[in-house]
């Protein structure tokens, strides 16, 4: 929402300058005599004498004093609060035929106060007001067809009543008609008509509009791109308590962006926003405590603010928490890459080795070019020393992490297992699991579910060419978002004609920038090849999940540990959202078929009876449809009379 409906608590009743005033020692008995006293006490801010006046002007029917009363109880001023009394005094004025009153009443039931939130009942007291002439009622009546809030969505004639209103000067209207423009709602998209109507807003000093003006300046759209005016216009709506503008001045110092890179000061804006619970700032200040950035490197302190964000919905925010839950209780720094050690028996007495030191593997670009994740296992024996030797790769992946993996193991460093108190040489399993956070299209879904092999070879190089611009424009820091991991669904349909229109985000990510790159990704889609005949749906209504920075797909759990003949239910994992559609297998180094164990198609694992040699197997599973993503993981098989053996080396 680009404007914070005004609620017009103050519409009381002033009367001329040039009118007699009256003195606390008098007596007034007229109601309109009685109305002034009352807005003396009013200005003195005496709210129980204002209440007094206000009250017998509205005994003797004064529509004035009536609507005065009901403010009174709405904002409890000299009364408790009493929005059912409030709501009382505003009808009787309103019914009289006052104006503020009728206008305060439409804003009682569009906020459901004193009363359930009626829409409709709202748009009737505005409209009654509006055309009395009340300009704010005009705006108002323009968001309601706007938003399509108790009557058909109409931007046309939501442009009218919004045009009406800033012709006579409302700066909010004039705000609004530029948001019409710069989204094309209703008229042509015109980005140059947007940052004309918002010059004529934020040059009265409305904070809205300062802030859409920045983002204009910000994104290069209608005007030269410009960090620096950004930064001046942001500032201006900050200074005046905007949150969104504070969030957007912090991300400016944050990123660097024309003003001098200040985490300091992105701090401090990003709590003036999260002051007013803005979640995008809370993320971000959790983002700086995790890295350290301007403040001490603090967990504790980042999980908290994470958590204020993701109570409020934020989906970068959740995704934040959960990845850095998941490290702290793991011990793990490593947002690329995580590896855990497992010891083998150890009869006879013999104590595990331990790791006192462990280097994390780089991902290759090979494997980030063509989205390869998954889990390797190695073996390797900790000698004497605590030095590793033998290290061998057991599950190969390929495209250079083998080998990146070996390299890493070669510098850890073990406290030797142990004999009788003396050092000895001992063979160990390790896992590496390599995660790939990037940007790029997650699962993809047709409406309604009517996947076939032709639809998904149809939707292949749309889904490609999307993704294509989709990481070109999230790895551009110019233009990164304000969060530091997102997802969001966007769907858009494909006519007969293979024309792509009514592309909207369904699913928002919580970043008006990431949704806006998103949005723009879809539309710029040059693929207009016609559906094919067996296709009979027309449009094609397509959904497809956009990452940024986050895992496109990975399988939980991934470590499993089982007894031969145990199940386990595995998961997919795409941009932090389980499910179980996949396709799923199971393969092994030393079985084949059944002898590995069977997995099912929604993903329940059944461990064979007899344990295979070498003791492992891997989980495979494959997105189906357009975007056919893959990953695996190891899952460790033990008998039982073993599996109370097993010691974890760290």
């Amino acid at each position: 929402m680009n404007r914070t409906l005004k609620l017009f608590a103050l519409c009381l009743a002033f009367y001329s300058a040039a009118a007699i005033s009256q003195t606390t020692t008098s007596q007034p008995t007229t109601p309109e005599a009685q109305v002034r006293l009352g807005n003396e006490y009013l200005e003195k801010h005496d709210y129980g004498m204002a209440m007094t006046w206000f009250r017998k002007a509205a005994d003797q029917g004064n529509a004035a004093g009536e609507n005065n009363v009901g403010w009174l109880y709405e904002n409890g001023f000299g009364v408790t609060q009493n929005y059912a009394e409030a709501l009382n005094w505003y009808h009787k004025a309103a019914d009289a035929g006052n104006v503020q009153a009728q206008e305060n009443l439409g804003n009682m039931y569009q906020n459901g106060l004193g009363t359930r939130q009626d829409y409709h009942e709202a748009l009737v007291w505005y409209r009654k007001a509006a055309d009395r002439g009340t300009v704010s009622a005009m705006t108002n009546v323009g968001w309601f067809y706007n938003k399509g809030w108790g009557v058909q969505q109409d931007y046309a004639e939501a442009l009218k009543w919004y045009t009406i209103a800033a012709d006579k000067g409302d700066s909010y209207a004039e705000n609004d008609v530029g948001v019409l423009y710069e989204r094309g709602n209703g008229v042509a998209q015109d980005y140059a008509l947007a940052l004309a109507w918002y010059y004529r807003a934020a040059n009265k000093g409305l904070a809205l509009a300062e802030t859409n003006l920045a983002l204009l300046y910000r994104d290069g759209h209608g005007v030269q791109q410009d960090y620096a005016r950004a930064a001046s216009w942001f500032r201006k709506a900050a200074d005046q308590g905007d949150p969104k503008a504070q969030f957007y001045l912090g991300w400016l110092f944050d990123s660097g962006l024309g003003v001098q890179q200040d985490y300091n000061e992105a701090l401090e804006w990003y709590r003036k926003a999260a002051e007013q619970n803005y979640a995008d700032a809370e993320n971000n200040i959790g983002w700086l405590y995790q890295k350290g950035l301007g403040v001490s490197q603090n967990s504790q302190e980042a999980i908290g603010w994470y958590r204020k964000a993701a109570d409020q919905g934020h989906a970068g925010a959740k995704v934040n928490l959960a990845r850095l839950l998941e490290a702290e209780a793991q011990g793990d720094k490593s947002p690329a890459a995580k590896v855990a050690a497992t010891s083998p028996m150890l009869p006879g007495g013999i104590q595990g080795p331990r790791v006192i030191k462990d280097v994390d593997p780089e991902y290759s670009d090979a494997a980030r070019k063509a989205m390869i994740r998954g889990t390797e296992l190695l073996s390797l024996v900790v000698d004497d020393n605590g030095q590793p030797q033998n290290i061998k790769v057991l599950t190969p992946l390929g495209y250079g992490l083998d080998e990146n993996a070996v390299n890493a193991v070669k510098a850890w460093r073990f406290v030797p297992g142990t004999k009788d108190g003396k050092p000895v040489p001992v063979q160990l399993m390790i896992e590496v699991s390599f995660h790939l956070y990037h940007s790029g299209i997650g699962s993809v879904d047709v409406e309604p579910n009517i996947r076939n092999e032709t639809t998904d070879a149809y939707l292949s190089p749309i889904i490609a060419e999307a993704g294509t611009c989709w990481s070109k424009v999230t790895s551009d820091e110019k233009r990164s978002p304000g969060i530091k991991q997102g997802r969001l669904t966007v769907q858009f349909a494909i006519s007969r004609d293979g024309h792509v229109h009514t592309v909207e985000i369904v699913s928002s990510s919580g970043d008006q920038i990431l949704d806006g790159m998103a949005r723009d990704c879809i539309n710029a889609l040059t693929f207009d090849k016609a559906l094919p005949p067996n296709v009979e749906r027309d449009p094609l209504v397509v959904k497809a999940a956009m990452l940024y920075n986050m895992d496109g797909l990975s399988i939980n759990p991934s470590g499993a540990r089982l007894l031969t003949g145990e199940k386990e239910q595995f998961y997919v994992s795409t941009g932090g959202e389980l499910g179980q559609l996949a396709r799923w297998s199971v393969t092994g180094t030393g079985c084949t078929g059944d002898a590995c164990g069977t997995i099912s198609p929604e993903g329940l694992y059944t461990a064979p009876g007899a344990l295979p040699d070498p003791p492992f197997v891997r989980i495979n599973a494959a997105l189906r449809g357009a975007n056919p993503l893959s990953a695996s993981c190891i899952v460790m098989l033990f008998k039982k009379q073993e599996a109370a053996s097993q010691t974890p080396t760290r």
